[in-house]
């Protein structure tokens, strides 16, 4: 309940996430149940693709398989990279730096992304898309500056130009290998 609860932004929720004892479990599984749907619509999206594979073999076990495992993996850098700027921004604002807590809460902070994965994977495009996209990002922002009030004394106008920071060099990033 604890990590519905920071989905829809409650403050006192990102404090008992920090003092739970399987904070890591709850963040594997995110990454896991996350990449997986990645996974899923990637497949949608290249299903004419995979389908013309002479072998059922690839059709059915071999291609599914593989992108579900990309798509897993694709999460999980996405986590660590998130979890590492979330972490730069907040030094360079001053703050502590706290690299475990901040990391472990990355794999929140993407879950809104789940609404920009139709774009990104090619399953659906246009204005709807782009507007999903949009919203999972400024939830995201959202979420990652509710992140850095709790795991570094910040203010939330501190916390924000932290996200900001982070924000900015996460999208310059992405850019590179996202065609």
């Amino acid at each position: 309940m604890t990590v519905t609860h920071m989905m829809l932004l409650r403050p006192p929720a990102y404090q008992e996430y920090l003092e739970t004892k399987n904070m890591l479990a709850w963040a594997r599984i995110l990454v896991i149940l996350l990449g997986l749907v990645y996974g899923v619509l990637g497949i949608a999206a290249n299903y004419s693709f995979i389908m013309g594979f002479d072998s059922p073999l690839l059709q059915n076990v071999i291609a599914p398989l593989l992108f579900l495992v990309f798509g897993m993996v694709t999460v999980w850098i996405t986590r660590i990279g998130l979890g590492l700027l979330l972490w730069a921004g907040a030094k360079a604002f001053g703050g502590p730096g706290k690299l475990i807590e901040v990391s472990r809460f990355s794999a929140v902070a993407i879950v809104p992304g789940v609404l920009g994965f139709p774009l990104l994977t090619g399953a659906v495009y246009g204005w709807p898309a782009y507007i999903l996209s949009a919203v999972g990002l400024v939830w995201m922002f959202l979420l990652c500056t509710h992140i850095l009030q709790v795991t570094q004394p910040f203010s939330r106008l501190m916390a924000a130009g932290a996200s900001a920071a982070a924000f900015i060099f996460f999208g310059s990033i992405l850019y590179m290998f996202i065609p």
